[in-house]
């Protein structure tokens, strides 16, 4: 007989594992180039490969990001969420393994007197009972079933990681555009601030005219809401200047508080531009691409568990230890107790409990299989506006800046005819007006192209090593 169940432990041992899934990833429509690029030649190296401190050159903003990355609290709770997904695969991995367990006991048991079975005379109505054993419990994993089960959750251990790696991702692109958000205002200011002294110094100069006749009482109004506006408009980009130091600090993991500058936004630039790859590299380089991919394997993999359900469970149990009322006597070999045997579960009826979790798990295989393939689609789109940005901001600032010398002289031409007397008031206010836009606007031009910078970096799957 022993022999018989040695020999069947041994066949089962070896069916372990028969039902495990593999894993085919999807087929996805990957474009042969990103729409957008430049054509160019063969190239070993792309942006995506860089790391973000050989990307950025400006040391204040690289001291930001070590600290962002060190501090903050997003990226603090996704180390933490890793830690957990390992520790629930660290629970997964054991169901593989049998699991032992000791046990000791004492009784102190007492019987009526009087009871239907009354205690016979000379035995003692009070009884005293120990033992100690030890038992083993294993599930032969016939169908697979804690195998994939593991396999899911190694998946989702996976997954957190990629998802950690995301919010670096993330959080590098944010501080980095934040920091040159702060720059725009800075510089945004400077200019309002200039553009106020003019006016200020122009409104000096109505008050002295109108007080001499020259011009009239309408000059000095237009020339006092000209200040009274720029103004306004200085104390707005202060609000927002400050609330984006605010924003920036929280990023930082501090207190909001003021924000260090290193470079002024017109010196700020990036390493010499390199070609962002091949489109098939993106599948493999973005976090957030992997994390889907993840997601959908652990997916995958519980379907597995969830079909296995209909097929018969297999464990393992033994136990051995001592049991005796003499406390003294309880290591005696006639006190010596075992056990072995296997147990198995069959589910009969379950009034579709069984089917219908197998359905619940392909519908969240399916619908994991959509999000990686939007997530791809996703990808490829974010790529695509970026290049699209890049060539059309570039554009767009060469233009602005033009337009910007163009006004310079418009205003000064608009000035020597108001003071000669050839023009209105009205003429050199529009002048200006148009000036300060414009100056405003290719400063933001110049934030938008460094920001795309670090957009494109982060869409082809840089910024979190």
């Amino acid at each position: 007989m022993n022999r018989l169940s040695a020999a069947t432990l041994c066949v089962l041992l070896l069916s372990t594992g028969c039902g495990a899934v593999r894993y085919p990833r999807p087929a996805v429509t990957v474009p042969a180039t990103y729409r957008g690029e430049e054509p160019s030649g063969a190239h070993y190296e792309s942006l995506g490969e860089l790391r973000w401190e050989d990307l950025i050159r400006d040391e204040e903003l690289a001291q930001f990001i070590r600290e962002a990355l060190a501090n903050n609290y997003d990226a603090q709770i996704a180390a933490a969420r890793v830690l957990e997904a390992r520790a629930q695969f660290g629970m997964s991995r054991s169901a593989l393994f049998p699991s032992v367990d000791a046990e000791a006991g004492y009784n102190n048991l007492r019987s009526s007197e009087n009871s239907a079975a009354p205690i016979a005379g000379g035995f003692s109505t009070e009884i005293d009972y120990t033992s100690v054993s030890a038992g083993l419990a294993w599930e032969i994993d016939l169908w697979g079933r804690i195998r994939n089960a593991n396999a899911a959750a190694r998946a989702a251990l996976l997954a957190s990681e990629e998802g950690r790696k995301a919010v670096l991702q993330t959080l590098v692109s944010e501080v980095a555009a934040g920091y040159f958000l702060l720059l725009d205002l800075d510089q945004e200011v400077e200019i309002t601030s200039r553009a106020l002294r003019l006016r200020e110094d122009s409104l000096e100069l109505i008050q002295l005219r109108v007080g001499h006749g020259y011009s009239c009482e309408l000059d000095l109004r237009q020339a006092e809401v000209l200040v009274k506006s720029a103004r306004t408009a200085l104390s707005q980009l202060e609000l927002e200047r400050e609330q984006a130091e605010n924003r920036l600090a929280v990023l930082l993991g501090r207190n909001p508080g003021p924000i260090e500058r290193g470079r002024s936004l017109l010196e700020e630039e990036f390493v010499l531009s390199l070609p962002t790859g091949l489109p098939s590299t993106l599948l493999d380089r973005r976090p957030d691409i992997r994390q889907a991919e993840q997601q959908l394997i652990g997916d995958q993999a519980l379907v597995a568990v969830a079909k296995a359900a209909f097929f018969p469970r297999l464990s393992l149990t033994a136990s051995s230890g001592y049991e005796s009322s003499d406390l003294l006597q309880l290591f005696s070999p006639a006190n010596s107790t075992w056990a072995f045997g296997p147990l198995t579960n069959l589910p009969i009826f379950s009034a579709g409990r069984v089917r219908a979790g197998v359905r619940s798990a392909e519908a969240r295989r399916i619908q994991s299989l959509l999000l990686y393939r939007k997530t791809v689609q996703q990808a490829f789109r974010e790529v695509a506006d970026s290049l699209a940005s890049r060539r059309r901001l570039a554009e767009l600032r060469a233009e602005q800046a033009e337009l910007v010398e163009s006004l310079k002289q418009a205003v000064e031409l608009a000035d020597l005819r108001y003071r000669g007397g050839v023009s209105s008031y009205l003429e050199y206010l529009d002048s200006e007006r148009q000036l300060l836009d414009a100056q405003l606007r290719l400063v933001q031009l110049r934030r938008d192209e460094l920001t795309n910078t670090i957009t494109l970096y982060r869409a082809i799957g840089g910024g979190w090593q």
